[in-house]
């Protein structure tokens, strides 16, 4: 039977040289997907490497169902924002699936600190487009329909009592009931998760290893990862920092197709698609040797210490 890692928020690989990278994990795994592509950047280039997770991801399942897409953005930059600063010089920033939307989120706000952005199987947009349906359905309930809906019918209710004459007792009432319902409404969504699948065993030394996940998301946390995906296309789009991505071929997680078609024509963009890899192509060797490669030659030039 494979044996479980235990869930490391943040591991940290130290290198010879003066090179530096962080990355960070996807939804609902941990920095231990990401150690078999660090230990090969620091093995290659001599780079210290900065694997972490993101916020709440430490393997408290309550702490993860409370997560949000802002609470990993507000957290991974503050890490490296740290990292930066203990050097001052440029840094390679990335991640895998929604960890690689979180850098490219981060790299676009500070690209004078960023040396390149490596962008492993970004969740741009999901290969289920009723998965994406449902994203958009429940966050806007959430967010907008129910807060929207309450602000109305309480409206309702006191322009309805100052027409009628209503006593204090009785605005308060109609008041009460209707934010209960509302209350339990939104109570009801906070509550719904959903199955999360893992990306099977990594094999190390010839062992089967199962690194740490979560088993279940909650919906409406999840929901919150779209406006995180449309951020993520929108600086795409713009930033000129030099970017590598890299996608498993059998990926069945993300819309290759459509991540191909937004890095088309970038010059700054170098693109590679793993024959035959699935989601998890971050385990892959290709995976490590084209980020190896990317990582070296836009690793810049700086004076000895």
């Amino acid at each position: 039977m494979a044996r479980t890692l235990p869930w490391d928020p943040e591991i940290r690989l130290e290198g010879p040289g003066r090179t530096r990278a962080l990355l960070l994990s996807g939804f609902g795994s941990g920095a231990e997907t990401l150690r078999d592509l660090g230990d090969h950047l620091r093995e290659r280039t001599g780079a210290t490497v900065l694997l972490t997770g993101l916020a709440r991801h430490a393997g408290d399942p309550d702490a993860f169902e409370q997560s949000r897409s802002w609470d990993y953005v507000r957290e991974a930059e503050r890490r490296f924002l740290d990292f930066w600063r203990e050097q001052g010089t440029p840094v390679h920033l990335g991640g895998y699936s929604m960890g690689a939307l979180v850098a490219l989120v981060i790299g676009a706000r500070y690209p004078e600190k960023v040396a390149g952005l490596v962008l492993v199987s970004p969740a741009l947009r999901l290969s289920s487009s009723g998965k994406q349906l449902v994203g958009y359905t429940v966050g806007s309930s959430y967010y907008v329909l129910l807060p929207a809906g309450l602000l109305a019918v309480l409206a309702g209710i006191a322009w309805t009592a100052h027409k009628r004459g209503w006593p204090r007792s009785r605005r308060l009432l109609r008041a009460l009931g209707s934010t209960a319902v509302f209350a339990t409404a939104a109570l009801g969504l906070r509550a719904v998760t959903v199955p999360l699948a893992g990306g099977g065993p990594l094999v190390r030394d010839g062992e089967e290893l199962l690194p740490p996940h979560f088993a279940r998301a909650s919906l409406v946390g999840s929901s919150t990862l779209v406006p995180l995906q449309l951020a993520a296309r929108w600086q795409l789009r713009r930033t000129s920092l030099p970017v590598c991505l890299v996608f498993g071929e059998a990926d069945e997680t993300v819309d290759v197709r459509f991540a191909t078609l937004r890095a088309a024509g970038r010059r700054n963009v170098t693109l590679h698609v793993v024959a035959g890899a699935p989601h998890r192509v971050v385990t892959y060797e290709d995976c490590h040797e084209v980020v190896t490669g990317f990582v070296t030659s836009t690793t810049p030039r700086l004076p000895a210490p």
